[in-house]
């Protein structure tokens, strides 16, 4: 390498330095991602239940079932194909947070699926209402749930997206 190829202002101190994905989720607020995950959550789990339960008090007890069919996987598909492909479901546009992978890229439909499963146990609101979601987030310094961990996943604000190292993460519903 030559000299004459040297950027001197890549080696300033007032350089503006990309970071990672990880290394931005060590530096959020354990209280500010909690309340924008929660507040995601509950958006989310109101939409669905609105799906569900919506036909049955139109129809009432002669629901058909193909509406119940229909509803049931609208429901299972909402969080894979939301955030796997778009990394942002309707909680996470409100709340202005996005999903990515380590490399800033969207995770997929394959650690989509794997959050969503975790996320039957973590964030069920029959069972404990997100809170053993919330105790892990709150335990770790990159803000990750279970389901984040097992499928490679972070959770970030989207104004951190300038942030990062080049991605070809686009603003989805910006």
């Amino acid at each position: 390498m030559s000299i004459d190829n040297l950027n001197p202002a890549a080696f300033s101190p007032y350089a503006p330095r990309k970071r990672t994905v990880e290394s931005v989720a060590r530096s959020l607020s354990a209280g500010e991602m909690l309340v924008r995950r929660w507040a995601g959550c509950w958006i989310d789990l109101l939409l669905l239940g609105g799906v569900f339960f919506l036909p049955i008090l139109i129809f009432g007890e002669a629901t058909p079932s193909l509406v119940v069919w229909v509803s049931s996987l609208v429901i299972l598909a909402y969080f894979p194909i939301t955030e796997g492909l778009w990394g942002r479901s309707l909680g996470k546009l409100v709340t202005r947070t996005v999903v990515l992978r380590a490399d800033g890229t969207y995770p997929g439909i394959g650690p989509a699926i794997v959050r969503t499963l975790l996320r039957v146990i973590e964030v069920n609101p029959f069972l404990l209402g997100g809170i053993p979601a919330g105790i892990v987030l709150l335990c770790n310094s990159e803000r990750r749930r279970l389901g984040d961990m097992a499928a490679g996943t972070y959770v970030i604000p989207v104004s951190e997206l300038k942030s990062l190292q080049p991605t070809n993460v686009e603003g989805v519903f910006d």
